[in-house]
């Protein structure tokens, strides 16, 4: 659809006239909006061909209305985004569909919404009751999920109980996106270890202050994993990587101490899945500089480390990293804040740079800019024949536990039998893009490069934002 078409329809349909359209039908509620318009930039075109830049449009409506003088609630949040190049990215989702009760030492929540776990800047690892909106690129934004939550409160003490009424599935960017992996994604062939779709999760969590700078959380989830595992298809000349969704039990904990202008935080998990156990966490520490210079402005600096104990064998980016970062919020009417920041990885020598900066102009406008550097460890050294990268996966781990190197290579012995040796040779380019495949692979199997996949991904991001 031509994208000049889609942003009238949903400035159309996300309009002041189109929500008042609405009001009818919720006399007794009130409408507000967002629109949000995003172009990205690139510093290198794309590695497999992908577009330097792209715009995309978004749009969030809230409805909320209560009843019995507040008691009962209900609230409404339709999210969509339309993006110019990657046909994935572009959807739609039920952010929050929610009744609320609440009572003098309870409350409860029953419908799609979402739930925020944690403590720490850079990572937030007990964070796991909604799925990841991954294509939206912070990883902070989340699907609804569907559940069913009754919170008991007495005093300062909160006991949330959660009944998770369905699964959902992560989204990634497609082929044509970019800030994805080097083999795509086969989404419509996710698969289930020991779970399926429609298992019921559960979670609890328990928080209160200890002390008045002390707080604490303790949560225990169990239900199907959010951050599902790939498994190669093995199918050379069609590569995909396949999520595959387990079983999880996790057991986090909060901590949270703030004495005068410094604040130290904590959140630590434990991990069972049918493949492996572990413990990971996040800790470090803020102080606000309040009034620099004898102005407005307020400066806080962060430090965090990032522990996995899986170490290199973790399937992400964050192990045994340090965290540094600077929040400056100006204080001024047009609520402007300035984050900067970086993850380093020094068994490795990677990092992640990035910048975020946000400023509302008058009372509607607000403007958002987001920058992204990768500094990966450079060229990666790359096998050039079949067998010489089938030995090298086998031996990296990356393959099932239970193959080993001669099976590893066996296999694609077999599939070069099936398809016939005559034909990989005689196809234009076929022997080239079959050793390229296991290539990209290999870059996926090394653990001592893992931004590798991102080195032509730094960016430029920025949105001009719409309220109603």
């Amino acid at each position: 659809m031509n994208m000049r078409v889609v942003a009238v329809l949903m400035m159309t349909v996300f309009s002041q006239p189109a929500l008042a359209l609405f009001e009818p039908l919720f006399d007794d509620g009130t409408w507000s909006a967002e629109m949000n318009g995003e172009w990205r930039y690139f510093n290198d075109p794309g590695e497999f061909g992908q577009s330097r830049s792209a715009l995309s449009f978004s749009a969030q409506a809230e409805y909320y209305t209560d009843w019995n003088d507040g008691v009962d609630s209900f609230t409404f949040t339709p999210f969509m985004r339309i993006d110019q190049i990657d046909d994935e990215r572009t959807h739609l989702d039920l952010r929050e569909a929610y009744w609320g009760h609440v009572s003098d030492n309870w409350e409860t929540k029953v419908g799609f919404t979402r739930v925020f776990w944690g403590r720490t800047e850079f990572l937030n690892l007990v964070d796991v009751v909604n799925q990841k909106d991954f294509v939206e690129g912070d990883t902070t934004e989340k699907l609804g999920q569907p559940l069913m939550q009754l919170s008991l409160v007495h005093e300062v003490v909160i006991l949330d109980f959660y009944v998770l009424t369905g699964f959902r599935e992560r989204t990634f960017q497609g082929e044509d996106g970019r800030l994805r992996a080097p083999i795509g994604i086969d989404t419509d062939n996710a698969r289930y270890e020991g779970v399926d779709q429609n298992n019921i999760d559960f979670a609890v969590r328990w928080s209160q202050p200890l002390t008045d700078d002390l707080e604490m959380a303790f949560s225990i989830f169990s239900g199907t994993n959010r951050d599902p595992r790939f498994d190669f298809n093995y199918d050379l000349f069609d590569p995909k990587l396949i999520p595959v969704y387990t079983h999880m039990d996790q057991f986090g904990l909060e901590l949270e101490y703030i004495y005068e202008g410094w604040v130290a935080k904590l959140e630590a998990v434990s991990v069972e899945t049918p493949k492996e156990s572990y413990t990971a966490a996040v800790g470090g520490v803020e102080y606000t500089f309040d009034g620099v210079f004898e102005s407005d402005l307020d400066v806080t600096l962060i430090a965090e480390y990032l522990w996995d104990e899986r170490g290199s064998a973790s399937p992400g980016f964050f192990e045994h990293d340090l965290g540094f970062g600077t929040r400056i919020t100006f204080n001024d009417e047009q609520s402007t804040e300035i984050l900067v920041g970086g993850i380093f990885d020094f068994d490795t020598d990677e990092a992640l740079y990035s910048l975020e900066a946000s400023r509302r102009i008058g009372e509607s406008w607000r403007v958002e800019i987001l920058a992204t550097i990768v500094a990966e460890r450079g060229e990666q050294e790359l096998g050039q024949t079949v067998s010489e990268i089938a030995t090298i996966l086998a031996d990296s781990g990356f393959v099932a536990d239970d193959l080993s190197a001669q099976f590893a290579i066996d296999l694609i012995t077999d599939i070069i039998d099936e398809k016939g040796l005559l034909f990989l040779f005689t196809e234009v380019n076929t022997y080239d893009d079959f050793v390229n495949t296991l290539q990209q692979v290999q870059r996926l199997a090394d653990t001592d490069r893992k931004l590798s996949i991102l080195e032509s991904d730094d960016y430029v991001q920025v949105e001009v934002k719409y309220f109603y």
